[in-house]
């Protein structure tokens, strides 16, 4: 619903001048782009009208991107993604011409991901878009923000599908539930004297395919904290592998040696790669909390030509309808990047969530994480695994405690979006706990260990301990798709679909490419949450890998 008339002292639109959703006056509404203030946030005062604000404006495809999965298409090369669903020239130069004319600076254009890059000062964008902006004190973090619809001057109605970075409010949530720190020397110990795994150890519990990831690139997303050399050197040293060769890229600008309190997030999805694929090259993706990073990060990794990479793994990630969180359009536009990456033949793994059906939410309905809700990547979900003295080992859904975080526990993520439907080949049971809700997307494919009772060992800030979250699952996850990546002599792709689909046998890949995981439940929300069993479920999906018998099913 629009907001006319509001006083701007609550942090709402304007409006001056603005025309209808029809287009009529000088401006048109910009759908998708409705804001509302963060629950508890509270004004404290106007933007300054001469701070630079630098946005991030996505411009319309050719034509829509086509329906991935089922059956699975041919990869395209970047070039043909962009000659056949990029920006059309006439569009960008459009967008250019309006914006440089009421004042703003193109900073870079790029048609294969339709973004234009732009700056100016806050009152041009406030002019240009209809819009107000406010400075917010919140708990999570004051932030620039904005309250209601934006409008785009009608000469690029439909031109432009959205606008990000006017709101810079804090769009990510750490993943890891929390760290036992222990002293170096415990990394010397024996595994039947400790509960944590070496990532090689669990690669080889799993049935990875042999290898070391060589000529393999992983991307990482990350959204604060840095690399650290000399952490990752000691780990690799502790865990008797090569030292990888990283790379950093910053993206809007932000730092990639942070010690924010986010390092030791970085350095676990760092050293769980190194762990087991030390031949490869890990680019690490540095980007701002905001929707503009999200946005911008995405796009950089899937299309960065210096350093192609086959597969991604995401840690960060929100609630998909979290009050005050998500824009549609942001939601919207990242979604149609991983589309570009299934695509593209990248593996994009991402992380299901820590605090089981809440999702930190706290409001009794149950929740999945965005953007591993996306029906384009392959959602993580978290186990206990433990081993004993005996070399048995058992494995249930991870529930630490009562599953949230905030209480020193933890739990995965799992259950239906209310947001994405559910894709033609997602073809499972499962129903959300939510009444009245859509048959959405159901969250995780797959799963791995997670607690940090039975964790990972890392090193961050020249300690080492016992690191767990559904955002160790994921790289370990992304390092399977590289050792597989490497294995089969072409990049696995989209696997999401792969894995609801009969193989030569008649059962779905899932099912024989996975073990199953049957006990355990993610309930951490008032009305519910979900329970393993057996078979695809909503809290482990199809289970943990077997990684040679993944192999071979994509060999067929």
């Amino acid at each position: 619903m629009k907001e006319k008339g509001q006083k701007k002292s609550d942090g709402s639109s304007g409006g001056n001048g603005s025309g209808g959703a029809n287009g009529g006056g000088t401006h048109a509404l910009l759908e998708g782009s409705t804001r509302a203030m963060r629950p508890g946030a509270k004004v404290l005062g106007v933007a300054d009208p001469d701070e630079w604000i630098e946005l991030t404006i996505k411009v319309r495809r050719k034509k829509a991107l086509p329906e991935v999965g089922k059956p699975a298409v041919k990869p395209l090369s970047v070039q043909e993604l962009e000659t056949q669903y990029g920006a059309a020239q006439a569009d960008m130069d459009k967008v250019r011409t309006v914006l440089t004319g009421l004042g703003a600076k193109v900073l870079k254009e790029d048609a294969v991901s339709c973004g234009i890059r732009a700056g100016a000062r806050a009152e041009v964008w406030e002019s240009v878009f209809q819009v107000k902006l406010f400075h917010y004190s919140h708990s999570e973090g004051n932030y620039r923000g904005r309250k209601g619809d934006l409008r785009v001057p009608v000469e690029l109605q439909e031109i432009v599908v959205g606008v990000f970075g006017l709101d810079n409010r804090k769009m990510v949530k750490r993943r890891p539930i929390h760290r036992r720190r222990v002293s170096l020397n415990l990394a010397e110990r024996a595994a039947a004297s400790r509960t944590w795994f070496f990532p090689a150890e669990l690669a080889t519990i799993y049935s990875f395919p042999a290898g070391n990831g060589q000529g393999q690139t992983v991307g990482l997303l990350e959204f604060g904290g840095g690399y650290f050399p000399d952490d990752l050197s000691t780990f690799c040293k502790d865990a008797n592998v090569n030292v990888p060769v990283v790379r950093t890229v910053s993206v809007n600008n932000t730092p990639t040696n942070a010690k924010d309190g986010a390092e030791g997030e970085v350095m676990l999805d760092i050293e769980v790669v190194a762990g087991v694929c030390p031949a490869s090259t890990i680019v690490v993706y540095f980007s701002s909390f905001d929707e503009s990073g999200w946005v911008n990060v995405v796009d950089m990794a899937i299309h960065d030509q210096t350093n192609p990479l086959t597969v991604i793994s995401c840690s960060w990630g929100y609630a998909e309808d979290a009050p005050g969180a998500w824009s549609p359009g942001a939601q919207s536009a990242i979604n149609d990047s991983l589309q570009a990456a299934a695509l593209l033949g990248i593996t994009v793994c991402v992380a299901a969530g820590d605090d089981g059906s809440d999702d930190e939410v706290g409001d009794g309905h149950a929740h999945v994480d965005f953007p591993s809700s996306s029906p384009y990547v392959l959602a993580v979900g978290g186990t206990t695994l433990k081993e004993s003295s005996a070399g048995k080992i058992t494995e249930t859904a991870w529930k630490d405690g009562d599953g949230l975080r905030k209480d020193n526990g933890g739990s995965t993520g799992g259950g239906v979006s209310t947001i994405f439907p559910r894709p033609s080949w997602q073809t499972v049971p499962v129903q959300s706990v939510n009444p009245g809700s859509i048959e959405g997307r159901v969250v995780p494919d797959v799963a791995a260990d997670a607690s940090a009772n039975t964790g990972y060992w890392t090193v961050v800030d020249g300690q080492g301990g016992a690191s767990g979250g559904t955002s160790a699952a994921a790289p370990l996850w992304a390092s399977l798709i590289a050792r597989l990546n490497a294995s089969l002599g072409a990049p696995v792709g989209f696997l999401s679909p792969l894995l609801y689909q009969a193989g030569a046998n008649g059962q779905p890949l899932g099912q024989t490419g996975c073990r199953d995981i049957t006990s355990g439940n993610n309930d951490t929300a008032s009305i519910g949450g979900y329970s393993a069993g057996p078979g695809y479920d909503g809290v482990t999906g199809w289970g943990v890998p077997i990684g040679t018998a993944l192999e071979s099913g994509l060999k067929k």
